[in-house]
């Protein structure tokens, strides 16, 4: 959570599952498969109004795939990130994402493929010079 506080970013979890599931994942230890010390607000989506709304539905069975937003201060939607259930996530990935994004917005450069935070953005007025020298 420190990474993402770091960020000035917060955290949140919306689960298909009540607000008793969650509860008794929070008193279970991660070492029995519980969340036990979870450190960010988990939200309980019964009814699956959000699941459905943000497209992670799957309407046959009734199950939310693993699905994950970065959503900027304006309450855009910079990326989703949809996982079917076997799949989980990269908090690294999510990491890397969400520095590429306030770099974007910070100095309005373009994040290319593989960037990480401290390697060259491309300035788009200057994108010639950049793949010149980045290009393989």
């Amino acid at each position: 959570m420190s990474e993402f506080e770091q960020r000035n970013a917060a955290v949140a979890a919306v689960s298909t599952d009540s607000k008793f599931s969650h509860k008794a994942w929070l008193a279970t230890p991660r070492k029995k498969g519980g969340i036990e010390g979870c450190k960010y607000p988990l939200l309980a989506d019964f009814t699956k109004k959000v699941s459905a709304d943000y497209g992670v539905l799957q309407e046959a069975s009734g199950v939310a795939v693993r699905g994950l937003f970065l959503i900027n201060p304006d309450g855009v939607t910079e990326a989703i990130l949809v996982n079917n259930l076997p799949i989980g996530r990269n908090v690294d990935e999510v990491l890397r994402l969400l520095d590429a994004f306030q770099e974007h917005q910070k100095n309005g450069v373009v994040c290319p493929i593989g960037w990480a935070k401290g390697k060259e953005a491309i300035n788009p007025a200057q994108a010639a010079a950049w793949f010149e020298k980045h290009a393989k």
